[in-house]
């Protein structure tokens, strides 16, 4: 699984490379990301007509911000696995589902709030749980595995 999600991200990154060829990016919104990020490695840029995404890695954690035309922070995504994720969320978690593992996280963050998408697996089944602003935990999916 865990190469597949390695596998979608690449071609995430690949397709925006040749999606746009020359990016225009506001000098004020690169040199705000610049100071915000400036450990930020495999920096990649692309220009849609309403919005400019940003994709790197820092600190082993991949990121996509999108940002406004005007350069306001729309949302954003990252990727990381379990000793990033705050410790209160990791209690409960652990607590709820004792005997999974945690494969990885999604976080996904507006101006409305945040919210986190956490695979989980044991020795039979992945589950995919999504926890809101409120701290509520809802099952999104759960997939039995390959025997």
């Amino acid at each position: 699984m865990k190469k597949i999600f390695v596998l979608l991200y690449s071609c995430m990154i690949g397709v925006s490379s040749f999606a746009s060829g020359a990016v225009n990016i506001n000098e004020k919104l690169l040199r705000s990301f610049k100071e915000r990020f400036p450990n930020a490695e495999q920096v990649s840029w692309k220009e849609s007509t309403e919005t400019y995404e940003v994709n790197f890695v820092e600190d082993g954690v991949r990121s996509n911000i999108v940002y406004g035309k005007d350069g306001a922070f729309q949302s954003s995504r990252r990727f990381y696995q379990e000793r990033t994720l705050p410790y209160y969320l990791l209690i409960n978690i652990k607590k709820k589902y004792a005997g999974k593992k945690i494969f990885g996280v999604t976080e996904i963050s507006r101006v409305s709030g945040i919210e986190y998408y956490i695979k989980l697996e044991d020795a039979r089944v992945w589950t995919t749980i999504r926890i809101d602003e409120e701290g509520d935990l809802t099952v999104v999916e759960k997939y039995r595995k390959a025997s």
